[in-house]
């Protein structure tokens, strides 16, 4: 028994030991890709080792979730360690529908030899969509970067397509990367907007082998393009209230709420009143006073630099105001206009007719007298029961010194007067007497002056334009008329043009402070250099075209003349306590100009004059130049390098040949000393005359 069991033991040993020799004979060599995409190459080397000699018919199987392909087969006879490699293309003729988690199985004849490690076998690209995080503004060609990467890690060439809104749009992917133009009408309403897109690949048939879908969501900003100003009433009453609102609209009309407005409430003299800062949307009200004459008041509004004006009348009121008191009635003209007319009286039974002539604020007072008795008194909706004593219904005026004061008391108040009045004169005409032989040496060296108007006084020599916001900023630059148009036929040509970013506008707006003559100077800079100005609002634009200036090379005067106008403007915020606060940039680019009976009309290309009020608005007090104006510059420039909304500029520091430019800074010097010698000269000459006319009185 023991004999049997040994013997049937040692074969089950060498049936096991052959069974493992046989699974052993065929392994795979190399490493798998961990995942494939369809239009990929799998390969695999497969090592057989006979055991003597290997006679069968090879297959090789991809094994995968979904289903499974054979790939390979052939017979082979062979006596010695062979390597069979395999090329397996993941293609749907070969595999089919095979998808998934895979492996690849040799057999030898029916029985599995061989298995390869797992893998994964994909037909999935995913698709990014980048630079949406911003939104964009309407009335601009947008660029969304997208990239498509296979799961394998590959870059996808292909094609994709996009849904935007309503608008179908399709385009090339080409090394995994692709780009989306998409056109923001003006007029299209801030939101959010789903993209859907997808990216496509094709094998060589045509057929879409690798794909991927993503959803995102284009911004779209909600733009102010204009400004209402909503009154309450188009016409007042004076005592009553200026009442409204200001509504700032986006590019589809709808409102934007809470948004920083300026509001300057001025008379008909455009004279600012009242000042007001608010937001859209929220009610204001300025008080106008009782006295106020009849006109038209003025708002002027600002936010988000956008500039709006409305109107207000304000009405004719005739109003008298009637008090009775002791039996004396007293009238007062409360309204704002003169009263002349008739008011009645009603006392008793009887009516007396009291004609006024009464200018705004002024008043009289009348004596109510009757036969002795109890009367009922009414006139101007008043109504009064008086115990009156006379001998006639009337009412008397009494005389403008008043009823409660005896004619004694204002005889010796006039006295007073009178010598308080005498002896003011005497001190003054003794300060003047010692004044005169003070200064008379002096008073025969002065020369005779001619002055302009001497021989006119009719003519006004005071500027009544003196407000900068009453002539809508552009007052200041009269010397040539300018005019943008969105549409001309003109002359082509590239300009540098400049860009001043008034911060405070609506502070500086009446020009006051000697704001306007700071302005008119750098007006005159300007003009000297043959460069002409347009402005809109806050921002003044400086432009020096070829066709005025006679040459292409315009860059290094516009620099100069723009370092001139920052230390002018420094220097006033230094010399008067109202400050500019201001940026300086400058731009170059195309525009089409044209000079049409005596008017510039120019249009700007592209961007230019936006990206110059951008940059502007970013400078504090300094020079930004945008890189197109430096690389169409021909000398070198000092600064550094700012990036101002995915725009890249420098912030000027200067020319890097100083010495190059040290007279026209020095010039700059002397001229700012010239004015301040002529500035104390004028006070001089100023006092001089007071003095020469107090002694000729």
């Amino acid at each position: 028994m023991k004999k049997i069991s040994g013997v049937l033991g040692l074969g089950l040993f060498f049936g096991v030991l052959l069974v493992s020799f046989a699974s052993a004979s065929v392994v795979f060599e190399g490493v798998f890709n961990p995942v494939y995409n369809l239009g990929d190459k799998i390969d695999a080397t497969i090592r057989i080792v006979p055991s003597p000699n290997f006679e069968e018919i090879v297959l090789v199987r991809l094994e995968c979730d979904s289903q499974s392909a054979e790939v390979y087969k052939e017979f082979l006879s062979i006596n010695e360690e062979t390597h069979k490699k395999i090329i397996i293309p993941l293609s749907r003729q070969l595999i089919g529908e095979s998808l998934g988690t895979c492996k690849i199985n040799v057999y030898a004849g029916n029985k599995s030899e061989a298995v390869s490690q797992s893998f994964r076998i994909s037909n999935v690209i995913k698709v990014n969509l980048m630079n949406l995080e911003e939104g964009f503004n309407p009335g601009n060609t947008i660029s969304i970067q997208g990239s498509a990467i296979k799961e394998n890690g590959g870059n996808v060439d292909g094609y994709y397509e996009a849904n935007i809104n309503g608008t179908f749009l399709t385009g090339e992917v080409s090394e995994g990367n692709f780009e989306i133009p998409f056109y923001i009408e003006k007029s299209f309403p801030a939101g959010q907007y789903m993209i859907d897109s997808a990216v496509y690949e094709k094998d060589i048939l045509g057929e879409i082998i690798n794909s991927g879908k993503k959803i995102y969501f284009l911004k779209v900003k909600q733009v102010p393009t204009n400004v209402e100003v909503l009154l309450e009433n188009m016409s007042i009453l004076p005592g009553e209230a200026i009442k409204g609102k200001v509504v700032l609209h986006d590019q589809t009309g709808e409102s934007i709420p809470n948004a920083e407005v300026y509001i300057a409430i001025k008379d008909s003299l455009e004279i600012i009143l009242e000042k007001i800062v608010t937001k859209t949307e929220t009610e204001f009200e300025y008080g106008i006073k009782n006295s106020e004459p009849p006109s038209i008041f003025h708002i002027s509004v600002y936010s988000e630099g956008i500039v709006q004006n409305a109107e207000i009348n304000i009405l004719e009121k005739k109003e008298i105001k009637t008090e009775i008191v002791n039996n004396t009635l007293i009238l007062t003209n409360v309204g704002n206009v003169f009263y002349n007319d008739t008011l009645v009286v009603k006392i008793g039974e009887d009516n007396v007719s009291i004609l006024l002539s009464l200018g705004v604020g002024e008043g009289e007072k009348y004596l109510i007298s009757a036969p002795d008795g109890s009367y009922d008194v009414s006139v101007g909706g008043m109504k009064k029961t008086l115990l009156l004593s006379g001998n006639a219904v009337g009412v008397k005026e009494l005389n403008g010194l008043g009823s409660g004061v005896s004619l004694v008391t204002w005889i010796i108040l006039i006295v007073f007067l009178f010598i308080g009045a005498y002896f003011t004169f005497m001190k003054i005409r003794k300060k003047r007497s010692f004044a005169k032989s003070k200064k008379v040496s002096d008073f025969l060296k002065i020369k005779p002056k001619v002055y302009k108007n001497a021989g006119n006084p009719s003519i006004n020599t005071k500027d009544e334009n003196n407000n900068l916001s009453a002539r809508g900023g552009a007052g200041f630059f009269a010397g040539k008329k300018v005019e943008l148009s969105l549409s001309i036929a003109g002359s082509k040509q590239n300009a540098s043009i400049g860009c001043i970013s008034l911060k405070n506008y609506a502070e500086i707006a009446s020009g006051e402070g000697n704001v306007k003559e700071t302005l008119e100077k750098i007006s005159s800079i300007i003009e000297d250099k043959k460069g002409f100005i347009y402005s809109n609002a806050s921002y003044l634009f400086f432009i020096f075209a070829p066709s005025f200036t006679r040459t292409f090379k315009n860059q290094k005067d516009v620099v100069l003349v723009s370092q001139e106008i920052k230390e002018m403007l420094k220097l006033h915020n230094k010399k008067f306590r109202k400050k500019i606060n201001f940026g300086i940039s400058l731009n170059y680019g195309g525009i089409i100009i044209k000079n049409e009976a005596g008017i510039i009309k120019f249009m700007s290309l592209g961007t230019l004059m936006t990206s110059a009020k951008k940059l502007a608005n970013y400078s504090d007090s300094e020079l930004i130049i945008s890189d197109s104006f430096k690389e169409n510059f021909d000398e070198n420039l000092k600064g550094d390098v700012v990036n101002i909304g995915g725009v890249k500029a420098y912030k000027l520091e200067g020319l890097v040949d100083k010495n190059k430019h040290s007279t026209f800074i020095k010039g700059f010097l002397a001229r700012q000393e010239r004015d301040r010698a002529k500035e104390v000269q004028k006070a001089a000459e100023a006092k001089e005359k007071k003095i020469v006319e107090e002694d000729e009185e």
